[in-house]
């Protein structure tokens, strides 16, 4: 609808024009107005355009409101759309096309734009045949192209999400017997892209051999259902690989047609694996959780369990008892009664004991915890600690009670002691030490088995005569002790008496020494809460000394001297003073040579190794001051181990190229510690100190008192290549018996037997005795307490091999000792034979 074109048309001769105007117009206008069509005239030959009040109406004009011309139109329509109206009009006007059709936005009066339909076409022409007018109408389709907009989004939406879930879109069309695959189903069979429109057939080709006649027969079914199908199955692609696949498919019935089949397809392999995986991973734990000792039962939010394992059931006490969907609580109240506790609904658990008639069992509770944290449960597990819990119970028992006698041990009765001072200002009471007379004769007599026997039936018999409210406690050996709550002079020598006839009257059941077993007591009374445990201790004990000097089987009661410490109180206090000592690192390692007595006056470099204690005023105290203190109080393991540190931490380097071999004596409290050979490996390692130049020296005494640890350490050592010395040998009766029980390399004869051996027959004799039998068990003697040189030629005439004494070698620092071998031999020296 160029204007040029309209000025051109306008020119040529219309025929009839006005007269079918005049006849026709009114009547049309109306129609087509009622209809809500907007109606224009556009005369070619004047150019001038008519326009309907409708059509103004639909743009929010009146009539008035619009400026007359053939141009109106293209004042208002869309910039986009104005392009391709003229063309469609032109083209019209051409003889191109039967009609005038175009979409068409025009400007409304409030400024937005409406969309309508342009139809029309030549209604006159001339008698040349050349259009002379051109009507039309336009209609409002605002609205519809609304809705075209809004589906093409919808449309765009659903491909999108076709596109993102991976879903293909095929049909089958049942009369044209023809199928219909979409681009993403053809993918998922592993065609390439091509065609839409495929072989019925292709499908089947396709199918897994073991899916194939269910499949086919349910997709057959499918075409006589008004239902959806769902189905899973398999297919093989070209390439020989095995997809699994879902199709959900409906019969869409058609007017006249035989319809279609409509379905989409979803590769699903992906979640098959991962089902499969699930499960079988599932079974595993079900496996392991049917298989495991360990009860196990899980709940829902409401308490509820939904899973309980064989291990559980047991616990519970039931055989085939499903408790699926019963309540946790209840369950436990049913099946449990005797429980001591029942587990709770939260998870907040973290190793609560429950008994029951099963056993004891640990209870752990964990949360189920869905991926966005939401609790969907708990998980309880219980842990069968029946035998865990008995020998807990029975460390705990060990840890205060004395193994052989069943007694209280030292540590147990320390912390009744320290209750017993707290309370003393309200409740005085009393302590009895007891220790008893003739016992050493008893184990050197009958052997320590014998003695052991002794006092565990000396406990039980003590035990049938104590108050109640006692505590009795076996303090090491054969001192024991006991506390009496509110007792006064007169209650604690009834006790004291009863105690002494009660170890009289025992019966041994076997033959005993001359001397029978007795005790003597001290005892201490106390009413002062400021008073220290160890001061209460020396107390009884210094009484108990008093009871035995005064003539033994008796009872004493503790007088404080004003002028002069007792014994006891001494011997606390000097524990005491070591123990300080060893804080400060005020102990001194002195030694003294153990030479060959073919040359006892050249160095051998085997020492054994003493300690001093340097008080804080500089003095050297000796250990016949301390080491008594050290062993009563329980100091002695502290002080060996200190001694065996620091003189490997010095020389262990060293020992080795100096052929520096350093004996260490043990006593029996440091020979009861377990865990004593795995200090000395300790040592070893951080020093580098050479297992074959380190010896132990232990006693009669110490081996007796803990025979078994005793006795496999030294095999500990030996196993080693330690060198393990008895010492004091020949000064009890059993000597002899424990050269049969433990595996030693070497005896030290008791000084005893070397002061006076000169002039002595039965002491060279002894002396003879203990060499000849020494060498029937190659075993190396060394002889204590040589104080002159004819002693040493009695010696080598008796075949002693190895003497140590005043005449000797007097003990010295061992740093001087060292330091002068060091500078009177540059050189490693040659080594003598050492002590094996």
């Amino acid at each position: 609808m160029r204007a040029e074109y309209s000025v051109t048309i306008g020119r040529q001769t219309m025929v009839h024009q006005s007269e079918l105007r005049t006849q026709h117009s009114d009547t049309y206008e109306r129609a087509l107005e009622a209809a809500g069509l907007g109606v224009w005239d556009w005369n070619l030959s004047t150019g001038a355009c008519k326009y309907s009040e409708q059509w103004c109406q639909m743009l929010g004009y009146q009539k008035k409101d619009l400026p007359k011309g053939a141009d109106l139109w293209l004042l208002l329509v869309h910039p986009d759309d104005r392009e391709r109206a003229i063309q469609s009009g032109d083209r019209h006007l051409a003889g191109e096309t039967a009609s005038i059709e175009t979409e068409l936005r025009l400007r409304h009066k409030n400024g937005h734009w409406v969309w309508v339909l342009d139809r029309g076409c030549i209604v006159e022409r001339d008698e040349n045949g050349r259009p002379v007018r051109v009507v039309g109408v336009q209609t409002d389709i605002t609205r519809q192209k609304e809705a075209e907009q809004n589906l093409g989004q919808t449309n765009e939406r659903f491909r999108l999400a076709l596109a993102a879930s991976g879903i293909g879109i095929w049909h089958y069309d049942i009369g044209l017997q023809k199928s219909n695959w979409d681009a993403r189903t053809r993918a998922i069979f592993g065609l390439y892209p091509g065609p839409t429109d495929i072989i019925a057939t292709t499908w089947q080709k396709f199918l897994h051999p073991d899916d194939r006649d269910w499949t086919e027969r349910e997709h057959a079914d499918a075409l006589s259902k008004d239902e959806e199908v769902n189905l899973r199955y398999r297919i093989i692609r070209e390439d020989g690989e095995i997809r699994h696949v879902e199709t959900l498919a409906k019969t869409v019935p058609e007017d006249g047609l035989a319809g279609c089949l409509v379905g989409t397809i979803r590769d699903i392999t992906d979640e098959v694996s991962a089902a499969d995986a699930l499960h079988a991973e599932k079974e595993r734990y079900k496996v392991t959780l049917e298989s495991i000792s360990d009860a196990v039962i899980s709940t829902d939010v409401r308490g509820r369990i939904s899973f309980a394992n064989p291990a559980a059931l047991r616990m519970l006490a039931l055989q085939d008892v499903d408790l699926t969907g019963q309540d946790l609580r209840t369950s436990f109240t049913q099946y449990l009664a005797t429980s001591q506790d029942i587990p709770p609904q939260s998870s907040q658990d973290a190793g609560h004991i429950i008994t029951t008639d099963t056993g004891t069992f640990r209870r752990k509770s964990s949360p189920l915890l869905s991926s966005a944290g939401e609790l969907g449960g708990n998980v309880f597990i219980f842990q069968n600690i029946t035998e865990e819990a008995r020998r807990q119970q029975e460390l705990a028992y060990a840890a205060r009670h004395d193994a052989l006698t069943g007694l209280y041990n030292r540590s147990a009765f320390d912390e009744a002691l320290e209750d017993a001072i707290g309370a003393a200002a309200d409740t005085p009471f009393a302590v009895l030490y007891i220790d008893l007379d003739h016992f050493k004769a008893l184990n050197d007599y009958a052997g320590h088995a014998a003695g052991d026997e002794a006092l565990r039936r000396i406990a039980t018999g003590v035990c049938e005569r104590l108050p109640s409210d006692a505590v009795f406690a076996r303090l090491g050996g054969d001192e024991f002790a006991i506390l009496l709550p509110g007792s006064d002079t007169t209650s604690a020598r009834k006790t004291a008496e009863d105690t002494i006839t009660a170890v009289r009257n025992v019966d041994l059941g076997f033959v005993v020494s001359r001397q029978p077993l007795g005790c003597s007591i001290g005892i201490a009374l106390i009413d002062d809460p400021l008073i220290s445990a160890p001061d209460v201790l020396a107390r009884a004990d210094d009484a108990c000394y008093a009871a035995k000097s005064a003539g033994r089987n008796r009872s004493s009661v503790f007088v404080e001297q004003n002028d002069v410490l007792s014994s006891g109180l001494t011997a606390a206090r000097m524990a005491a003073g070591l123990t300080e000592a060893l804080e400060d690192n005020r102990v001194v390692l002195f030694g003294q040579e153990i030479r060959s007595i073919d040359r006892p006056h050249e160095w051998s470099g085997r020492i054994e190794i003493l300690a001093r204690l340097r008080s804080r005023d500089g003095r050297i105290v000796t250990p016949a001051q301390f080491i008594s203190a050290a062993e009563r109080f329980g100091v002695a393991p502290m002080l060996d181990r200190r001694i065996i540190g620091d003189a490997l931490k010095q020389y262990g380097p060293t020992m080795e190229a100096m052929d520096l071999q350093l004996g260490f004596n043990l006593s029996a409290q440091t020979l009861s510690d377990p865990h004593l050979w795995s200090f000395i490996q300790q040592a070893v390692e951080e020093t580098g100190a050479p297992y074959s130049h380190i010896g132990f020296e232990i006693t009669e005494t110490a081996a007796v008192t803990c025979f078994d640890t005793a006795n496999l350490f030294v095999r500990q050592a030996r196993r080693q290549g330690c060198v393990v010395s008895l010492d004091d040998f020949g000064s009890g009766l059993s000597s002899f018996d424990y050269l049969r029980r433990f595996p030693i390399n070497c005896i030290k004869i008791d000084g005893a037997f070397i002061e006076k051996l000169i002039e002595s027959k039965f002491d060279r004799a002894i002396v003879s005795s203990v060499v000849g039998i020494a060498k029937d068990l190659e075993l190396d003697v060394v002889a204590e307490k040589i104080e002159n040189a004819a002693t040493v030629a009695h010696l080598q005439h008796l075949g002693v091999t190895f003497g140590q004494g005043y005449h000797l070698h007097k003990p010295e620092p061992l740093a001087d000792m060292v330091a002068r071998h060091l500078a009177r031999v540059p050189t490693v020296p040659t080594p003598i034979r050492q002590i094996r």
